[in-house]
């Protein structure tokens, strides 16, 4: 049987070559001088500095109205801004000190393809003020404001998509972003040279469901009868009724009876007899106490899909996985995001930070959406 006829047209892939412009402005009558060698840094001389400068928030500014350049920067204005490169062996003699280089200047010129001001943290003075983290790599403004006068809208960060991932290196990375106000992003540059853009953030998990604390003592006491009844299946529970089930936020319904899985029958024996919840049941237990239904969530790569009001009520807002399983690489990061969004839903790592449980969010970015 034969393929069907495709009706789109696929995505034409940038290749940044060198010696190339990728704009379609016209290049200037007279050729732009080549950024040079100056105090361990490459230089360019005003007038031209002044313009990447101010019209771009290209360049660190020295006294003299020149501008210190990163390598991805000249780079960006070698595709973007008709300059030249500074010789025909710079882009291999740099990457060979800094091999890196390859991914950051993709993630660069991705970043400002869209007109937002991406500014490498090496290129902000001191007297902004700003607090930077040791990890971030640039400071992102949107493309309306003034960089000169206002502060920026997210802490940026990149990584090759085989790198793996700290989780709670990343968590603690953008709870300080957040709490100065500002954003947290994610460039991820794969092995095509291609970058997807992600925002992490903490979800808010909430529910409108009964609580074990709201329930009142004749649910109780119905679920401590019912419980007596069990009867083992695989690592579950299987409990015949013979009335209604009293709380709907735990097992399923099915063959006249109510199918409990392993962590809710160990929870729920621990609440009756009012026990310390164990370590193992922590995280269940303090998602519980939100409101929400936990059901099985290996359809999607995932612990659970958590739901915030009855299930078939509305859709679940979230797939979790907890620290201990999340992925270890960025491809495979990316990859559970991506299944996520597909069935929309987002995507959390729930890790336990200083005895309280922190859901760190991960969802996908475009600039100007």
């Amino acid at each position: 049987m034969g393929r069907h006829k495709r009706t789109f047209t696929p995505r034409v892939r940038t290749t940044r070559p060198l010696g190339t412009s990728l704009t379609p402005n016209q290049a200037p009558s007279m050729p732009l001088p080549p950024p040079y060698k100056k105090n361990d840094g490459w230089y360019i001389e005003a007038p031209l500095a002044s313009r990447l400068h101010q019209k771009s928030a290209l360049g660190r500014t020295d006294s003299d109205g020149g501008v210190f350049m990163t390598h991805e920067e000249i780079l960006f204005c070698h595709w973007h801004r008709h300059l030249p490169l500074p010789s025909d062996e710079w882009f291999s003699e740099s990457l060979k000190n800094d091999p890196d280089l390859v991914a950051r200047s993709v993630a660069f010129d991705v970043a400002r393809s869209g007109g937002e001001l991406v500014v490498p943290v090496e290129n902000i003075t001191q007297k902004r003020g700003f607090t930077i983290g040791s990890t971030t790599w640039a400071l992102r403004w949107n493309r309306e404001q003034n960089f000169t006068k206002e502060d920026p809208v997210a802490h940026v960060r990149w990584a090759w998509t085989t790198d793996d991932v700290d989780w709670v290196e990343m968590e603690q990375w953008t709870r300080s972003v957040i709490e100065n106000g500002m954003i947290a992003e994610l460039f991820v540059v794969d092995e095509e040279l291609d970058v997807t853009m992600y925002r992490l953030s903490f979800a808010e998990i909430s529910g409108n469901q009964t609580t074990w604390s709201q329930l009142d003592e004749s649910s109780r006491t119905h679920l401590a009868e019912y419980w007596t009844t069990r009867i083992k299946r695989g690592e579950g529970w299987y409990i015949p009724l013979t009335g209604t089930w009293p709380w709907p936020s735990l097992g399923v319904e099915h063959q006249s009876g109510r199918h409990l899985r392993l962590e809710e029958g160990e929870w729920l024996a621990e609440c009756l007899e009012s026990n310390s919840i164990p370590p193992h049941l922590h995280l269940y237990d303090d998602l519980m106490r939100r409101g929400v239904v936990l059901r099985p969530g290996f359809k999607y790569g995932s612990q659970w899909r958590i739901y915030d009001a009855a299930v078939g009520e509305t859709h679940a807002p979230w797939l979790l996985l907890p620290l201990e399983r999340a992925p270890v690489t960025w491809n495979a990061a990316c990859l559970a995001v991506r299944l996520a969004e597909g069935v929309h839903k987002s995507w959390i790592c729930a890790l336990r930070m200083n005895d309280e449980w922190s859901y760190l969010q991960v969802q996908r970015w475009l600039p100007g959406r």
